[in-house]
């Protein structure tokens, strides 16, 4: 039972961490189509970079259109589901080699 009780333990902070790094936001590289006044004719899509967040991979990307332009929310912008849970998976790897080696160093005293 402890050990269940532990690997929950880090699975609910693996789980937050993500939530908490989707504040990490940058632009690009990948473009959205935000209008269709641009080019020589004023008729073609306008592309600019757009906003993401999640840390090591960008899992929450900007919904032109939808949502407030520049501010990401989960509930108007596109939540990718795999590099979502990679984050989960980083941060809980992290998390078991720190729990793992504070073990073996406490066992090596």
């Amino acid at each position: 039972m402890h050990g269940w009780l532990a690997k929950l333990g880090l699975v609910s902070g693996a789980l937050t961490l993500a939530l908490l790094f989707s504040k990490i936001e940058h632009t690009g590289p990948e473009l959205a189509q935000y209008g269709n006044l641009c080019g020589a004719s004023s008729s073609e899509p306008c592309m600019k970079p757009v906003l993401n967040g999640g840390f090591p991979f960008a899992y929450l990307f900007d919904a032109p259109g939808v949502s407030v332009e520049g501010k990401l929310s989960f509930g108007e912008d596109h939540l990718r589901p795999a590099p979502f849970v990679f984050d989960v998976a980083v941060y809980f790897a992290v998390f078991l080699l720190i729990v793992r080696g504070t073990a073996r160093w406490s066992s090596a005293k």
